[in-house]
């Protein structure tokens, strides 16, 4: 166990649960008649995937294990990228659905951040970030695209969501030997300051818990080398994704 909120019985409830849905419904999404039902489907599933992931951590689970669900998320995200453009659907709903939210941020940087934990190949990264997209939208995920290789891309100056990731863009922006320290703040600072506007804050006491992880924190720490010994027992550090890419280095 790594989360110390909820029992393992909890966790292996909910990730029963989620791996059954999305057994259930990720073959039917192209049966659903209506388009916009579809659009709801692939989204709910790449939320749903993300958050298993989230709760195998949290239960413990060894993340070489994991990797089939790091592979079923990210798959997840390729259905929705394919699925979305053969969609007939309003303009207004077309709007709404390329609109990049906050909740669906998280859920971008939580991949990212196991993928790049388990080192997947290049190829796979570039078809990732495809899937996700946003390209220029936000300063944290350019960033983070750029150094896993899509060089080209435009970067943003500064996160869509400010309050959330700007301190993190500083932590990436400035001198190397400034990174640990800054880091650190941002960790302390995350739940109760940065997250506190994300939906699911505060939810430990239902059935939507997942666990409170700063995945990017970790996708940062490992994309840019920054020593995180002094968060490396920190509540909401996923720190065992730091230790096992690193581990795994060449």
């Amino acid at each position: 166990m790594r989360d110390t909120i909820q029992t393992k019985e909890y966790f292996d409830k909910g990730i029963a649960f989620k791996q059954k849905t999305i057994d259930r419904d990720r073959n039917s999404v192209h049966e659903i008649p209506r388009h916009s039902a579809r659009a709801v489907e692939v989204y709910s599933l790449c939320e749903r995937s993300a958050m298993l992931c989230a709760q195998r951590y949290s239960r413990g689970d060894d993340i070489a294990e994991m990797k089939p669900s790091v592979t079923q998320m990210m798959d997840m995200f390729e259905l929705r990228y394919l699925t979305m453009p053969t969609l007939d659907l309003p303009q207004q709903g077309w709007e709404m659905w390329r609109n990049l939210t906050l909740s669906q941020l998280y859920d971008h940087f939580t991949c990212l951040a196991f993928a790049t934990s388990l080192r997947y190949p290049a190829d796979v990264y570039m078809k990732l970030l495809q899937a996700i997209g946003h390209l220029g939208e936000d300063g944290l995920l350019d960033r983070i695209a750029v150094q896993l290789g899509d060089t080209g891309r435009h970067v943003a100056a500064a996160s869509k969501f400010g309050m959330e990731y700007d301190d993190l863009v500083a932590v990436i922006d400035a001198p190397a030997e400034a990174r640990p320290a800054m880091l650190k703040t941002y960790i302390e600072n995350w739940y109760k300051k940065h997250m506190k506007d994300m939906s699911w804050h505060g939810n430990h006491k239902s059935e939507a818990y997942v666990g409170y992880w700063c995945f990017e924190a970790a996708l940062v720490a490992m994309l840019w080398n920054i020593d995180d010994t002094a968060i490396s027992s920190h509540k909401h550090y996923p720190v065992d994704l730091v230790r096992y890419y690193r581990e795994t280095g060449s």
